[in-house]
Parts: C-alpha cells; structure tokens; sequence
C-alpha cells in the first residue's frame, strides 16, 4: 500500500487523471482486504488454539528471541570456524525446534483472562 501511495503522489500533471484514478481505487481496495483480514486474524488464531490474539503476540516475541539468540550463536560459531580457532560446539538446531514448540504449547494453553468490572463496587 505505501508503494501504491508513493506513485499516486507521484503521478502528477494534466493528463494523468485516469492513472490517479485508477491508483485511488487500487488502494481502496487494498485498504479493504487488509480490513477483512485483520477481522478474520482473532478466529484464524483460535481455530489454531490460540485463546486471543495477545497469547499469539507473547508466543511469537517468545520464539522471535530464541531464534534470535540461535542465530547470534551460529554467528559466532562460523566466526571462530573462520579465525580457524576450534570452537565449542555447533549450536543444536533440534534444541532450539523443541524449544519453539513449548513455546506454541505454552502459548495456546494460557488461560483466559478476561476480568469482570463490576461498576457498582467502588
């Protein structure tokens, strides 16, 4: 969509007008499927046992640090391979998969929390 609006800003002058018009509709168009599919996003991620959409958030910071923290050590490990120094050990790819899926597990049996106000208790 930024794109789509970086050529209709650039699409300037007399005889561009069905060029505008045709970006215009492009991007309201774009602007709708993007609507229909963040309303769909909270029951894609229940079907998938998510209880909400923040449980999936937490989840996927979660596993985006221990991927993170797997690539930071293959880093260094090719480092040290290139330095022809001996290093310790390769990082275990299957360590960080299971690691993940408690992750996933974790995340899709949190438990609800919505909390009831009640108005008239103050």
């Amino acid at each position: 969509m930024p794109k789509l609006k970086t050529q209709l800003a650039e699409t300037t002058g007399t005889f561009k007008g069905k060029e505008r018009k045709s970006f215009t509709e492009q991007i309201q168009q774009t602007e709708k499927e993007v609507s229909e599919r963040l309303g769909k996003l909270p029951d894609i991620l229940k079907e998938d046992g998510y209880p909400d959409v923040q449980a999936f958030m937490a989840t996927y910071r979660e596993a985006e640090a221990v991927v993170e923290q797997y690539n930071r050590s293959l880093a260094e490990w090719e480092r040290q391979i290139k330095e022809k120094r001996r290093p310790p050990k390769l990082p275990e790819r299957e360590s960080v998969r299971n690691r993940l899926r408690q992750l996933q597990e974790q995340g899709r049996q949190q438990p609800h929390r919505k909390e009831s106000f009640d108005r008239d208790s103050r």
